[in-house]
């Protein structure tokens, strides 16, 4: 698949791109496991205030890299409805059938221009600027970096070109997705395969109900999270029938 015209056209193409991965915010088609606790247009709302909120952190990085945002789901114009800094950001389909396939996709075709490519998702309101940076930075001596969240996932992927060279040896394969086991499975590929994996601080993602409690908890008593995500606040602090 050709790479998009706003990547390959600049004449100093930034040797480092960061995707984002992010669902369609429509009811019934995101935030499936939260819809017992907020219904589905709830889920709904909670996911467009992800997306926003890691729109708004991302987009000041677009001076120094490629922003891409790789997108799943139909029904739902990311570029009519996006929030700040939609404008920054390259907007492609995610590929395959499933999350090892697209991440393996998305590596491949980013890292045709991009010595450097940075993956994270949209359900990691602790995430910020700062760790982003952080990332950026270890990749510039490791091969690999992860980002672990306590539940067994992870938040945050990172590879250089020479280690995306191993994707067709399935690297990204043989991992149990949406276990507690998908972190341990995704850094045993990459050190057998002999690669230097740098690894994050971890953080909590927002899948079940008590994930959404406990950041809820956590916001309420904490500034720092509510700085990095004000629209999950939002959504949280007006609170819904469910909780």
């Amino acid at each position: 698949m050709p790479l998009p015209s706003k990547i390959i056209s600049p004449a100093n193409i930034p040797e480092t791109a960061l995707a984002i991965f992010a669902r369609a915010p429509l009811p019934g088609q995101c935030k499936t496991r939260l819809i017992p606790l907020l219904g589905s247009q709830g889920a709904a709302a909670f996911q467009r205030a992800l997306l926003g909120d890691t729109l708004r952190k991302v987009a000041p990085l677009g001076g120094k890299l490629a922003l891409c945002l790789m997108t799943a789901g139909s029904g739902f114009n990311f570029t009519e409805n996006g929030e700040q800094g939609i404008s920054r950001f390259t907007l492609l389909r995610q590929r395959g059938s499933d999350l090892g396939e697209r991440l393996e996709n998305a590596f491949r075709l980013l890292l045709r221009r991009h010595a450097r490519v940075l993956i994270i998702g949209t359900d990691s309101p602790q995430l910020t600027r700062q760790i982003l940076r952080q990332a950026i930075g270890e990749l510039r001596w490791c091969d690999a970096v992860l980002g672990p969240c306590p539940d067994g996932g992870y938040y945050l992927i990172g590879l250089r070109r020479e280690a995306g060279k191993q994707l067709g040896k399935g690297l990204l394969r043989h991992i149990r997705w949406g276990t507690a086991r998908a972190f341990e499975d995704t850094l045993r590929n990459l050190l057998t395969a002999g690669m230097a994996c740098s690894l994050l601080e971890s953080l909590e993602d927002v899948d079940r109900p008590e994930d959404l409690m406990r950041l809820k908890r956590r916001m309420m008593s904490g500034a720092r999270t509510r700085h990095w995500s004000p629209m999950t606040w939002r959504f949280l602090r007006k609170g819904s029938p469910g909780f």
